[in-house]
């Protein structure tokens, strides 16, 4: 038996290179998987990369989720499939490095607290409550500028400590309550398929997404409003 069997989790981001690893590592542990993206060919091109048998437990929606509608479009096909919804982790946003705070543009500082934030307040408020009726884990995939000053990209770092707080303020909500929500943050560059060159300590998208598998599990009931930095791989567990 799987780490996750018989649970329904929702992967937002899980087209991306970071949560492709998160996706591959539920569906080894037997989660059924939603996994929504606004561009059909890289839910395609997911499922290639997935192989021919992980892809049994894979529901793709094209929809955008960092939108109210899209994200209604998703929590419905879930509630219409499956019923309920025990897992969510929210792998969303990206990278900026372009100015420093005061030569930001306005449409670029939107932009990224759209991409960064923003997003992550939809999927909260649209799919925490769908995991809180299942007592079940919500998990944040968040990066070091949470808590580390990157120069010339201050709308990341401020982005990523306000998921920080988001966290926070969810479970100071949920304490009465059975359902987890925590982050995960990532200490170290990821080494992903697009990157040609890598350091052997930089964490993998697979190592992330055991971690997530575990975060979601049984085993880690007891873990609840927590940002967990992930540096080093003896930190990731083995699945049961």
């Amino acid at each position: 038996m799987g780490a996750l069997d018989g649970k329904i989790a929702l992967v937002a981001g899980g087209a991306g290179e970071v949560g492709e690893g998160i996706v591959r590592v539920f569906l080894e542990a037997g989660a059924s998987v939603v996994v929504p993206s606004r561009k059909d060919d890289k839910l395609v091109q997911l499922v290639n990369r997935l192989g021919p048998e992980a892809p049994e437990g894979l529901t793709t929606k094209v929809a955008e989720i960092g939108t109210p509608a899209g994200a209604e479009e998703v929590r419905d096909l879930i509630l219409g499939e499956f019923g309920r919804l025990d897992i969510a982790v929210a792998s969303l946003g990206g990278w900026w490095q372009g100015a420093p705070l005061t030569e930001v543009p306005l449409e670029t500082w939107t932009r990224i607290l759209n991409n960064n934030l923003t997003s992550h307040f939809i999927v909260v408020r649209t799919f925490l409550p769908l995991v809180t009726q299942a007592a079940g884990s919500y998990i944040f995939i968040n990066g070091d500028a949470c808590d580390s000053p990157v120069p010339d990209s201050g709308p990341i770092s401020i982005a990523a400590a306000a998921q920080i707080m988001m966290m926070e303020v969810a479970a100071e909500e949920l304490k009465e309550n059975g359902a987890r929500i925590n982050s995960i943050v990532i200490g170290t560059p990821v080494a992903t398929r697009s990157r040609a060159k890598t350091q052997p300590e930089w964490l993998t998208a697979d190592e992330i997404g055991r971690y997530a598998a575990y975060l979601a599990s049984d085993e880690a009931l007891h873990v609840k409003g927590e940002s967990i930095r992930l540096n080093d791989r003896s930190q990731i567990p083995d699945l049961r």
